[in-house]
């Protein structure tokens, strides 16, 4: 559903390529510590973009998806080769890989730029969207920010669906100071991404192909964080799909994301929030060709 027109234009620079050094505002939905799946479990397809069938079928695939820890990154880039731009990405957890033991990956991203999604596409084998983000201040909680973020629709000119993918509400908990903090205090997290499929137009909406997996290491970034609360704003599916179609027993609780265009998984009410954040993205290890 198309509705708002940024009225952009497509112009889009040759990537840039890393590694980068960034600083960036962050804050991490966390959304399983330790799951591990059933036999047989995958993951709904609205953790997938629809054109990326090389990313589906490996995460798909029997026994790939591994469970452990998945997160939702929300990130907005302050200086960065490209300039600053805003993100919300997936990693569900663990998968399987035809290279080496089992390693985290992003299913879903979505950025504000269109030089950010050629470029996350190009360098790291990133499966990233163009996306219009909106950051309001509350109206209810003092200092709290509700977010959304609106799917791009159409690209000549550039339009943005009228119903956002994902929405949050961010609560600080102003009594906790942001500390020094370090992921090198943390397990590593690698991450090895499938190739991605071009779509039928790259230069208008930034969907170009990456024909290799890319192994890369997130490990180096440290700043100062704290906790914070958060909260779905989206209307609970008893609201959406009325009294007669709604999950039994039917649930009240505002969700995180609409289950379409971003999964409706469930977070813990309380994340980690990177009041600043100072990280490099390496030059990913291409590891082989389709």
């Amino acid at each position: 559903m198309s509705g708002n027109n940024s009225g952009a234009t497509n112009s889009v620079s040759p990537p840039k390529p890393a590694p980068w050094t960034v600083q960036a505002e962050a804050w991490w939905f966390v959304t399983s510590l330790g799951h591990r799946p059933d036999a047989g479990e995958t993951l709904p397809i609205s953790y997938f973009p629809s054109q990326e069938t090389h990313l589906y079928k490996y995460s798909t695939e029997q026994d790939a998806f591994r469970g452990g820890r998945g997160s939702i990154t929300l990130i907005r880039y302050t200086d960065t080769p490209i300039g600053s731009f805003d993100e919300l990405a997936i990693v569900p957890g663990e998968f399987t890989n035809p290279f080496e033991q089992e390693s985290h990956r992003v299913t879903r991203a979505y950025v504000s730029s269109l030089e950010a999604v050629v470029n996350g596409r190009h360098n790291w084998g990133f499966p990233r969207e163009l996306a219009e983000f909106v950051f309001t201040p509350s109206l209810e909680i003092p200092d709290a920010c509700e977010v959304r973020v609106y799917p791009a629709t159409a690209f000549r000119p550039i339009e943005y669906s009228s119903n956002p993918c994902f929405a949050a509400l961010i609560k600080p908990i102003s009594w906790l100071p942001a500390i020094p903090t370090s992921l090198s205090h943390f397990p590593r997290v690698k991450l090895c991404q499938p190739p991605l499929e071009p779509s039928s137009d790259p230069s208008s909406d930034g969907l170009v192909g990456n024909a290799k997996w890319q192994m890369l290491d997130c490990s180096d970034a440290q700043g100062r964080a704290k906790p914070f609360r958060c909260e779905g704003l989206l209307p609970p599916l008893e609201d959406v799909l009325g009294p007669s179609l709604h999950p039994t027993p039917p649930s009240t609780k505002k969700r995180l994301a609409d289950g379409v265009g971003f999964p409706a998984v469930d977070a813990y009410s309380v994340g980690v929030h990177w009041k600043e954040m100072w990280m490099t993205l390496p030059q990913a290890v291409p590891l082989a060709m389709l």
